[in-house]
């Protein structure tokens, strides 16, 4: 379970939401993906609780029924709504509104990979269900809503983080939160046990992942307020 990859910087880099470079026929041992969550429980975590809760699905029938609902999600959510020109989801997700070609085109080709993922997720090796057991929040914003999703989301992104540097690959499902109570149902969770975010595990064809196009540091951070620009 030594790191195959343990530059820092290389890791934090290359860090990609995998999902065509899934390896589906190469077993995942329990004993990795424990080190690995072992490894995530020193992420930041509110009010110093641990109310994070984490089911590893690898049974065949259970992840069956993870892919049947994430399959609904995305009918629901950007399929069928993108097909009948939603306005909400054709500004965030339709490569048509994309500021030139390059964004078009990077914009399909994430919409394609994520399609191959949901018509792919009952063959993914693990399927790691991020759950929070504190009270929800009652509102979106403010209040306890910062510690309720700032446990879970540090958790999550330590644990891709172990996962690459390891060989492995994941990605930050949340729509499945869509359908908190089915999966809920399906995995016989407690009623306090919510759902998150779901994390696909598998090792990656490849381990060369290149660092993604990001914005200008000098666009989005600033120093003293928003006038002084970072360099």
């Amino acid at each position: 379970m030594e790191p195959v990859i343990t530059d820092i910087d290389r890791v934090l880099t290359t860090t990609r939401a995998v999902r065509n470079r899934m390896d589906f026929d190469r077993p995942v041992p329990r004993a990795v993906v424990e080190h690995c969550l072992r490894l995530a429980q020193q992420a930041p975590m509110g009010s110093n609780l641990e109310d994070w809760r984490i089911v590893c699905v690898d049974d065949p029938a259970l992840k069956a029924k993870l892919s049947e609902l994430y399959t609904e999600v995305w009918y629901q959510t950007v399929e069928g709504p993108l097909a009948a020109g939603e306005a909400a989801t054709t500004t965030r997700l339709s490569p048509s509104v994309r500021a030139d070609a390059v964004a078009q085109d990077r914009q399909a080709r994430i919409l394609r990979a994520v399609k191959y993922l949901v018509d792919h997720l009952e063959r993914v090796p693990v399927l790691v269900v991020l759950c929070s057991s504190k009270p929800v929040p009652a509102q979106p914003l403010g209040g306890t809503a910062s510690g309720y999703y700032g446990s879970i989301f540090p958790f999550a992104w330590s644990f891709q983080l172990a996962l690459r540097s390891r060989g492995l690959g994941s990605v930050m499902a949340t729509a499945l939160a869509h359908k908190a109570s089915k999966v809920q149902a399906a995995l016989g969770l407690p009623a306090d046990w919510r759902p998150i975010t779901l994390l696909p595990v598998a090792y990656t064809k490849g381990l060369e992942f290149r660092p993604a196009a990001r914005a200008d540091l000098s666009e989005v951070a600033f120093w003293n307020g928003p006038h002084e620009r970072a360099s």
